[in-house]
């Protein structure tokens, strides 16, 4: 660009797009030389709601306010397909769509234009945005342990490792017609932790702010909420932060260390924790198993996740009697559920649910494991929608979509 400063300033509401975010993001854009790889792999380029390489192109030869008029920047998943094939990108240096995407809202989240596309964006009636700026209130504090009273679980308050539970307590009570139970993703957990004898810390912590980040670009909000929850296990003398999903675990490993300066946990994927333990290696099954399976690479914990492919599925193939089979696209090639933070769940992005279920069918396996919430439940909600045709109603009959936690929880009788 070759604007003065003061023309590269925009004013949205109470912010500001600074020259130095506008130079930060077009930098990124001048790595494109126009391969159209990205779109090619783009999920939404299939139908038709979002094409990478044009707003990449529209960065670096157009004004920012024309570039935003051309692309819908909130239809983007950020689901980072587009990077995997990307040849002008490289670990941190090149295009990196989802990160440039994220500057962009984070600048732009309050301009008037911007607002009326977030809108329709927006699913389930913005409530998970308000839970967020809700529970980023300092006066507030949530109550995520009532699933414990009553149970034999054992946790501190105190102590070197923590489980992180997120928002999987009030999913339930917000998905309530999906009949999943939500619930023994935790249970699971923490009852396979007492076995090795850990008795994790687990707090009333607050949102991670996974989606109040990615999908409003609410950065104040974000950092507020990080702080707390790096504060609340600091405080408690916390080292290890295992979590159980996918979204927790790309904002505690990759996000929250960017916002917080002293930032010294180690963090892991439960899968990660388990076999680094070998927590279990000592647990026997009570019944004989033969059950085919097949496995759901979520953006969050494959390509947004430090690509950790691996560690699920060493754990699958631990359980005797569980068969794991292959979808033909998977790990860097795995096809997004078509929802990110809760946002563009709709006609055309059910199409992709739809494709990545029966490409799960097509492998013949009774269970399609997910390692995320948002994949749980919007492959689901696909599963049992009353607006299904008569092909699709079958589906229900042919595969059960199960989290990975909950998965190795039923058969341990843990829940």
């Amino acid at each position: 660009m070759t604007e003065s400063k003061e023309k590269s300033k925009k004013k949205e509401g109470n912010n500001i797009i600074s020259s130095e975010a506008i130079k930060k993001i077009v930098a990124s854009a001048n790595y494109c030389y126009n391969c159209n790889r990205c779109v090619n792999v783009c999920p939404l380029s299939l139908v038709d709601l979002f094409y990478p390489r044009d707003l990449v192109m529209d960065l670096s030869y157009l004004p920012l306010e024309e570039t935003l008029q051309n692309n819908n920047i909130w239809n983007c998943l950020t689901c980072g397909q587009c990077t995997i094939y990307c040849p002008m990108t490289h670990d941190d240096v090149g295009v990196r769509i989802p990160e440039l995407v994220l500057e962009l809202r984070k600048s732009i989240k309050k301009d008037e234009s911007e607002l009326e596309k977030i809108a329709q964006c927006e699913t389930h009636d913005e409530v998970f945005p308000l839970i967020s700026r809700i529970m980023a209130d300092d006066q507030l504090q949530p109550n995520k342990l009532e699933f414990l009273e009553g149970t034999s679980l054992k946790i501190t308050d105190s102590g070197k490792i923590a489980y992180f539970i997120g928002c999987i307590p009030l999913m339930g009570d917000i998905f309530y017609k999906l009949d999943i139970d939500y619930i023994s993703i935790p249970k699971t957990i923490i009852s396979l932790l007492n076995e090795a004898g850990i008795a994790p810390v687990v707090l009333n912590e607050k949102c991670c702010g996974h989606d109040i980040l990615w999908g409003k670009g609410d950065i104040k909000t974000f950092k507020k909420l990080a702080e707390f929850n790096v504060k609340l296990y600091k405080d408690a003398g916390v080292k290890t932060i295992i979590l159980g999903c996918a979204e927790g675990y790309r904002t505690w490993k990759f996000d929250y260390p960017k916002v917080i300066d002293d930032f010294d946990f180690e963090v892991f994927h439960f899968s990660e924790f388990f076999l680094k333990e070998k927590i279990l290696e000592n647990i026997r099954l009570s019944q004989e198993l033969k059950v085919k399976v097949t496995y759901h690479d979520s953006c969050r914990l494959g390509r947004l996740g430090g690509k950790l492919y691996d560690a699920p599925r060493e754990l699958l193939k631990k359980i005797p009697g569980v068969e794991l089979i292959e979808m033909e696209n998977i790990k860097d090639d795995a096809n997004c559920c078509g929802v990110s933070a809760f946002m563009n769940c709709n006609e055309s992005t059910r199409i992709l649910r739809k494709n990545r279920i029966k490409e799960a069918i097509d492998t013949g396996a009774e269970y399609l494991i997910v390692p995320c919430p948002k994949c749980l439940t919007h492959f689901n909600c696909y599963l049992t929608e009353p607006s299904l045709d008569e092909d699709s109603e079958k589906l229900n009959d042919r595969i059960k979509v199960i989290d990975l936690a909950s998965f190795l929880g039923k058969l341990l009788f843990f829940v």
